[in-house]
């Protein structure tokens, strides 16, 4: 049966061999008549237009290749002393590397007194918090939790020393 079964291969792909000669009579007569009906001509390029060099003169201006001077804004002061300033501390909690705008506010869970949040992160996780932790990467501590939101107080810099604080919702959806 071993014998047959080969046999039965072999002649099977000798057919398959023999068929595949191509008649290439009808391929050489296509190549022909295609080449004769795509003759299309192709216009020329159109010339290059000229221009003129204007040679760089230096009037009041600096090299360009030199790197230019820092700037100073003479309207604002380059150091502000008498403002409030922040008490420095690490950033421990899992919340505060996230940008608030990228956190969700999924639920609350507890009594009146002890209320929890449910945050969720970009990955998908959901991370409880409580009234004082902090969260989102500008210092901000969660002062309220309410039945439909949050409130953040956030910690800014106003970019001249000085910092600005500022009140924050994540509203549940």
């Amino acid at each position: 049966m071993n014998n047959r079964f080969r046999l039965i291969i072999t002649i099977i792909f000798m057919l398959t061999l023999i068929g595949c000669k191509a008649n290439k009579e009808p391929l050489n007569l296509f190549y022909s008549e295609a080449k004769q009906k795509g003759g299309a001509e192709i216009e020329g390029l159109s010339p290059a237009r000229s221009f003129e060099v204007e040679p760089y003169t230096k009037v009041n201006l600096r090299s360009p290749f030199s790197l230019p001077h820092p700037t100073e804004i003479t309207s604002q002061p380059l150091e502000t002393k008498n403002c409030w300033q922040p008490r420095s501390r690490k950033k421990k909690d899992p919340l505060e590397h996230y940008s608030l705008k990228r956190l969700r506010l999924k639920g609350m869970i507890g009594v009146k007194s002890d209320v929890i949040a449910l945050i969720e992160i970009p990955n998908g996780n959901v991370v409880n918090v409580r009234k004082g932790q902090y969260i989102g990467r500008n210092n901000g501590k969660l002062i309220s939790i309410q039945s439909n939101k949050i409130i953040i107080k956030e910690i800014l810099s106003d970019g001249l020393g000085c910092w600005k604080k500022r009140k924050f919702a994540l509203v549940l959806k």
